[in-house]
């Protein structure tokens, strides 16, 4: 079924990036797209189709706080629908972050702290660095349940971990980057999870983004699985995507990374959960 969406969406990119309208679909997809949220900076909505799950649907955005001699302090927030253990709910994140540039601007580095919360009384926080330059990008987030005052009433406890991810560009490919994501989940009356996601991920307008990725789970009970996500977008992107093609040059050249400090946070927004009374955790994310 999932490959059969894959195809889809892949198709559908193909015809989005060779069509000579590209640019003029990508520029009022990104005109509807800004004016979901109000205010500068970015906006993205995003539909998650997994081999094993209902597709996800969200909003996220990112708005800057104030100004500093060396970057910046922003919030992200976000909203998306999710299925777990065959239930429906919403989740909502909520963070905020502090980014620095270099002296020559040609790399960032970043913390955040965040908070979690879903429609089932789940709570959870968490910690976050990153750090990027035109052709990596590193993230480590850790993640720890808040205490639930408002009483979990479906039996469920919110899991304590971490993920740590490093994306490179693809040499020759200025507009795609592939990456590896470790995680790793504590289990609380069961076996720890962990895993890690091998993927790339696509510009392929200066307003959309494709992002393709097999999730290597290393937990018995739990299926192994390919996802897809599609992602729109605003402000559009500068530089090379899919359009381009293959670039003469193997790698992007130093560029200045003020236009990245209001990008969206590499983090896990959905909670991890573990279900009471139920044989196996039925996803990772």
């Amino acid at each position: 079924m999932l490959m059969r969406l894959i195809s889809k969406a892949l198709i559908l990119s193909f015809i989005l990036i060779s069509n000579s309208y590209a640019d003029g679909i990508s520029e009022k997809i990104g005109n509807l797209i800004s004016e979901m949220v109000p205010g500068e900076g970015y906006t993205e909505t995003s539909i998650d189709l997994r081999e094993n799950n209902s597709p996800d649907f969200s909003i996220l955005a990112v708005r800057e706080i104030a100004k500093t001699d060396d970057g910046n302090f922003f919030t992200q927030f976000s909203l998306f629908n999710t299925e777990k253990n065959s239930s429906d709910r919403w989740v909502g994140n909520l963070g905020f972050g502090k980014r620095m540039l270099s002296d020559d601007k040609t790399s960032m580095t970043g913390i955040n702290a965040f908070i979690d919360y879903d429609t089932k009384s789940n709570a959870r926080a968490s910690l976050g660095v990153e750090a990027k330059n035109a052709v990596l990008e590193f993230n480590a987030n850790y993640y720890e349940e808040l205490p639930n005052s408002f009483g979990n009433e479906v039996g469920e406890k919110v899991l304590d971990g971490y993920d740590l991810r490093l994306a490179s560009q693809i040499p020759y490919l200025h507009w795609a980057n592939a990456f590896v994501n470790s995680y790793h989940w504590d289990g609380v009356d069961r076996d720890d999870v962990e895993g890690i996601k091998l993927g790339t991920d696509m510009l392929l307008t200066s307003t959309m983004n494709l992002e393709l990725a097999f999730d290597d789970k290393d937990k018995e009970g739990i299926e192994d699985e390919w996802y897809a996500k599609l992602q729109f977008f605003y402000p559009p992107r500068e530089g090379a995507t899919a359009q381009d093609g293959i670039s003469d040059t193997k790698w992007k050249e130093e560029k200045d990374m003020t236009g990245q400090l209001l990008t969206k946070v590499k983090r896990q927004n959905k909670i991890m959960i573990e279900f009471k009374g139920n044989s196996k955790i039925t996803r990772t994310d």
